[in-house]
């Protein structure tokens, strides 16, 4: 029944606007066509409902980073960033899972770069490879083009590209 409910008010509005229509002219003395005004008044609503329902159901769709808007803490307790901080601490303290790990990251990166490309050119890598790596920095385009370095993971190595990343 609930989801019915526009249709009911919908019906009932279309009814009397054809009423309205009706007694109007009958007070003006006019011969009204009644099952040409319906005919008229449904085909005026279904195009209006039409174009109402087609433009409320395109609203762009925001899809949160992280639960900061639920939990009210700082983005820093996003579970990725700390699922990824336990794999850094880890790898870079016993070794652990450092191949996956430079993968991700390189991933990580090479999708920051391409979205920054996007944000601040209009330039998609795959559609536009000679306009990208015109107006990329060297580095970058070497880091996205190559493979990933073995010791990625290592602070100096991550910090240098991300510094590369923040100053273009």
């Amino acid at each position: 029944m609930r989801t019915t409910r526009p249709w009911h008010r919908r019906t009932a509005w279309a009814a009397g606007v054809w009423l309205m229509f009706v007694a109007f002219g009958a007070v003006l003395g006019q011969d009204a066509s009644v099952p040409q005004l319906a005919a008229l008044v449904v085909a005026l609503a279904m195009l209006v409902w039409y174009l109402v329902d087609h433009a409320t159901s395109n609203a762009v769709t925001h899809w949160p980073v992280s639960d900061f808007y639920r939990s009210r803490s700082h983005r820093g307790q996003d579970f990725r960033v700390t699922n990824l901080a336990t794999r850094l601490q880890a790898a870079n303290e016993r070794g652990e899972g450092r191949e996956s790990l430079v993968d991700d990251l390189h991933g990580q990166l090479t999708t920051i770069i391409r979205e920054r490309l996007h944000a601040k050119h209009g330039l998609v890598l795959e559609e536009e490879p000679k306009w990208s790596q015109g107006v990329m920095p060297p580095g970058l385009w070497d880091f996205i083009m190559s493979v990933p370095d073995p010791d990625l993971y290592q602070p100096e190595k991550m910090n240098a590209v991300l510094e590369r990343i923040e100053k273009w």
